[in-house]
């Protein structure tokens, strides 16, 4: 378990520079183990883990940690190892796409502008339902979705029991279903 004092975080938010080096030594190493394990390459955790640790003490004045100090770094260094993720997998997209390129310029597939306005409708209609939620239903539906935390995740950050965001995750979906229809 990671031991990490009880008045870090206003150490932190204060400048403390001493504390902050703490934390970073205190957490780097099970922060690293973690990012390798959802990147696959120690470098590569290591660059989102120091890109964590950089965005904290840039915004340290307005860092707030609702529970404990770790879950809220292994939440960071989690969201940031999905969006490389999500990155890399559009990169190899592209990259088969252009490896096919020539094969396409023989027989070019049809048209992708319906599909793309198709889709772009759809995500319009889902952010106006999602916008048309109540503010606390629609904040765990986008840290579920957007954000990708687990349920526990989800509810050590606003103070509420899984069950609660289970529940109030069944009432946005049945929400958003009725609001949508058959899409």
């Amino acid at each position: 378990m990671i031991e990490v004092p009880g008045d870090c975080v206003e150490r932190v938010r204060a400048g403390d520079l001493e504390a902050f080096e703490a934390l970073f030594r205190t957490t780097h190493a099970p922060l690293l183990a973690f990012g390798t394990r959802y990147v696959g390459d120690a470098a590569r955790a290591e660059e989102l883990v120091q890109d964590v640790f950089f965005t904290l003490w840039e915004r340290r004045a307005e860092w707030i940690v609702t529970g404990s100090v770790p879950a809220y770094l292994f939440a960071a260094v989690r969201s940031r190892a999905l969006n490389l993720r999500r990155r890399d997998a559009v990169e190899q997209r592209w990259a088969d796409d252009e490896a096919h390129e020539p094969v396409r310029a023989l027989h070019p597939a049809p048209s992708r502008a319906d599909t793309a306005l198709e889709t772009a409708e759809a995500r319009s209609r889902l952010e106006t339902a999602m916008a048309a939620l109540p503010p606390r239903l629609a904040q765990v539906m986008v840290m579920r979705w957007y954000g990708g935390l687990s349920y526990a995740e989800i509810a050590n950050t606003l103070g509420i029991s899984v069950k609660g965001v289970e529940n109030q995750l069944g009432r946005g979906l049945k929400a958003l279903r009725a609001a949508l229809g058959s899409e």
